[in-house]
């Protein structure tokens, strides 16, 4: 006779599929990271993630409807789309230099963390692949939205001048992107941003730029 199961008590296999399923999706992450990095982007299929993942294509599309929702789900595994949602959540309560100068370390930051997957995404945008270029303007999208309503709140109570905020938060990140390309090139001195802290040239850059920007972005003073 087949012994009865305990009160609340489930199948050993039941208790298991939860975890293998998130197993799986974690495999076909690493599998696709890697073979994105090795190959590129375009040049690598959904067969070629299933065969190093070792699994079916099936069980990859009962994951993932695409290649480029397999590069969303890379953006927030990377931590790119929580920092997003971070930004979109900041208050404007602290001095405005304050503001932009921690919105630029922390974007900085979470782009040393992930060098060489943003390197890779913005080789494939460039390349004009079209689903990594859609997928990265999406992301900075976002990005430039959460800037542009931080600038709006302060424009508001008066301590910023009324200009263009999409205009000038579209500036903004293409400072910081800027900077993040100087620094893959070397530009901040070989290997100093460790992806936990920042170089102090790279820290002081972010600093003299968010100067610079006040200039244009604080109320002129009458002598």
């Amino acid at each position: 006779m087949t012994a009865k199961l305990a009160s609340g008590s489930r199948p050993a296999n039941a208790q298991r599929r939860p975890r293998r399923g998130r197993d799986t999706r974690h495999q076909i992450l690493d599998s696709s990271l890697r073979l994105f990095s090795e190959r590129g982007f375009a040049r690598t299929t959904v067969r070629d993630i299933a065969r190093a993942a070792g699994i079916t294509d099936a069980a990859i599309y009962y994951h993932f409807a695409s290649k480029r929702e397999l590069l969303e789900a890379l953006f927030e595994e990377r931590g790119i789309l929580p920092a997003i949602q971070e930004l979109e959540q900041i208050s404007a309560e602290l001095p405005l230099r304050d503001t932009l100068l921690v919105i630029a370390q922390r974007a900085m930051l979470v782009m040393q963390q992930n060098r060489e997957f943003l390197r890779l995404v913005f080789m494939e945008s460039l390349g004009s692949e079209p689903g990594a270029m859609e997928e990265a303007r999406s992301v900075i999208e976002r990005w430039e939205q959460g800037v542009a309503r931080l600038l709006g709140a302060y424009m508001e109570r008066g301590q910023v001048r009324r200009l263009d905020a999409k205009m000038a938060a579209r500036q903004l990140v293409t400072l910081a992107r800027g900077a993040f390309m100087d620094d893959l090139m070397g530009g901040f001195g070989p290997g100093q941003s460790s992806g936990e802290t920042l170089s102090p040239d790279l820290e002081t850059y972010l600093a003299a730029s968010v100067d610079n920007i006040l200039t244009g972005l604080l109320p002129w003073q009458r002598d």
